[in-house]
């Protein structure tokens, strides 16, 4: 209790305004909370929409603006959950007192828990939101997986978050394995798929997961052309090198994920990785490589300024191939990020060196 010397003045005011002052110099419970956490919203647990791509398009490249509108708004309060969870990732690894960071963590554990103990994400009525989902379970995993065990008493919790995440991985090996169309069973939203199944599988220490996920990315690496481009995406007319970026980054990111963790190359042959990312790198300066491929001038605008958002892959990247050169490049743009990547990825990966010599035991 906070003791108080009230001069006696006569004026109501003058109490009123030291009873306000009083207040406000002591922060309540629940502002202190409001500063180390977010507020937590409603779990999505079903979703159901169709595609962004008019339904006449072959090379899905043809945006239908009505139902692109539709799928944006259905995913939006997943996104800006995810958003919310990688910010909470982030100042978690830039703050210096102990108590303050494991708030942080804790934010993290308890948002991810109350999503989980609504079985959320498990409804998935429509293929487009069964293609889409997996990139978001990858976001809210990885975000997890930064706070796991640095927080003591929520073991129950973790036990939740864990089965839950299992049996949204296991659905989306089924789906992929058996229902998804011949293209996006190969690929980025492969790529995506790989990547949370991988997390997942690494959180539970599920093998039958990790292996699935190292299939996948050697399968995504070993259809790339000699260049480094990817004929499925560079099918997507004036969208392919977007979409090319867009599956870099959970490509190189899962291998990089189940290197740190031990599991060998994660199936990768890194060498032919190192031309995918030049290609892709080069690309992004100068996009009329990817249109001497598909004969139309892409979205992507050139410059490596100008798409940050796109190469947040680079960082975890250098972090498997120490390749200097190709860093000297991008180093101004730091730091670099993404979401479901876990968020601020220059710090997760900025000046590590991730080994692909398998360690882990299985």
């Amino acid at each position: 209790m906070t003791d108080f010397t009230i001069v006696k003045t006569g004026s109501l005011a003058a109490l009123s305004l030291f009873t306000l002052i009083a207040m406000n110099s002591v922060p309540s419970t629940a502002n202190a909370a409001d500063e180390t956490c977010f507020t937590i919203p409603t779990p999505v647990v079903s979703l159901g929409f169709g595609s962004r791509y008019e339904a006449a398009s072959a090379t899905r490249s043809d945006i239908d603006e009505e139902s692109d509108a539709a799928v944006t708004k259905a995913l939006k309060p997943i996104d800006q959950f995810i958003q919310n969870l990688a910010k909470q990732v982030t100042k978690a690894g830039k703050e210096t007192d102990p108590a303050t960071r494991k708030e942080y963590q804790r934010c993290v554990i308890d948002a991810v828990y109350q999503w989980a103990a609504a079985n959320a994400l498990s409804d998935m009525k429509t293929d487009n939101a069964k293609l889409s989902v997996p990139s978001r379970v990858g976001g809210i995993a990885i975000a997890y997986a930064q706070s796991r065990n640095q927080v003591s008493g929520v073991s129950d919790r973790q036990r939740v978050i864990e089965k839950w995440l299992l049996e949204r991985g296991r659905a989306t090996v089924d789906f992929f394995d058996n229902d998804a169309t011949k293209g996006a069973a190969r690929n980025n939203l492969r790529a995506w798929a790989s990547l949370a199944v991988g997390e997942v599988g690494i959180l539970n220490e599920d093998k039958p997961l990790t292996d699935w996920a190292i299939l996948s990315n050697r399968t995504m690496i070993a259809g790339a052309s000699a260049d480094g481009s990817l004929p499925l995406e560079m099918n997507r007319k004036q969208y392919a090198l977007h979409y090319q970026l867009h599956a870099m980054s959970p490509l190189v990111t899962s291998i990089a994920r189940l290197c740190d963790a031990g599991y060998g190359k994660g199936g990768a042959d890194l060498a032919k990785l190192a031309t995918m990312a030049k290609f892709s790198f080069d690309a992004v300066k100068d996009p009329t490589i990817v249109q001497k491929i598909t004969g139309i001038k892409q979205t992507v605008k050139p410059g490596l300024k100008d798409n940050t958002s796109s190469l947040g892959w680079l960082e975890p990247y250098v972090s498997l191939s120490n390749d200097k050169k190709l860093e000297s490049e991008f180093a101004d743009l730091r730091p670099l990020s993404n979401s479901k990547l876990g968020g601020n990825v220059t710090e997760l990966y900025g000046n590590r060196r991730i080994s692909c010599v398998i360690s882990a035991i299985r």
